[in-house]
């Protein structure tokens, strides 16, 4: 079994050294390095956002922005009617 290495662009992989593959051809990628990546995403999104905010914060913020504005989501004058 051949094994190539590549980049993706633009939502292809693109092999090193101009190798191409014939159509149909079924192959396995292993994505190398992700981890790395992924956190070095957390940290650029941890200096922009200057926290960070769990699902349950969200959570709670939009179900009392809900409650607040019941009228506008339902049309109703109030959440008992």
């Amino acid at each position: 079994m051949a094994t190539y290495r590549g980049v993706v662009k633009d939502g292809v992989i693109v092999l090193e050294g101009g190798v191409r593959l014939p159509e149909g051809v079924i192959v396995e990628v292993r994505v190398i390095g992700w981890e790395e990546a992924f956190e070095r995403v957390l940290r650029h999104r941890q200096q922009n956002a200057g926290y960070l905010v769990g699902m349950d914060e969200i959570l709670a913020e939009d179900r009392k922005e809900r409650e607040e504005r019941y009228d506008e989501w339902t049309g109703n004058l109030s959440p008992n009617a």
